[in-house]
């Protein structure tokens, strides 16, 4: 079978995934919710603000670190923001396994196994608490 079917028939499986589609419903939530929109547009500028920051070699200091964390956790407390962003960690969390298992596959991450399986751990939803930047 062609590679190019079977990428096309792993996107078709991603895509229906309940992962993807708890992410999509996330998102059209938040879009019909002008407030939690607004919201999370200013945070994620702020956030490409400090990550333009650090690419220009600039170090982001202790106190805007804060301030993003605190954002971060302002915003969690919308109902409609908490759940993309746990969508956005569980979607992420299947890319990684995704992505783990090609390595492997392909023998690229052997020496890596166990900081993987950590990895993918660390990725799992949270049950009760939220994940916070820094954290």
């Amino acid at each position: 079978m062609d590679i190019l079917q079977k990428t096309q028939e792993l996107a078709d499986s991603l895509v229906e995934s309940n992962e993807y589609q708890k992410l999509v419903k996330a998102r059209k939530s938040v879009e019909s919710h002008q407030a939690a929109k607004v919201m999370l547009r200013d945070f994620h500028k702020k956030q490409m603000d400090l990550q333009q920051q650090q690419m220009e070699g600039k170090p982001v200091s202790e106190n805007q670190a804060d301030e993003l964390r605190k954002l971060y956790e302002v915003l969690s407390i919308n109902p409609y923001i908490r759940e993309l962003f746990e969508a956005e960690f569980a979607f992420s969390g299947l890319m990684m396994e995704v992505q783990d298992i090609i390595s492997k596959a392909l023998g690229l991450n052997e020496s890596d196994d166990e900081e993987t399986k950590d990895a993918i751990e660390e990725t799992k939803p949270p049950q009760k608490k939220l994940w916070t930047p820094g954290n």
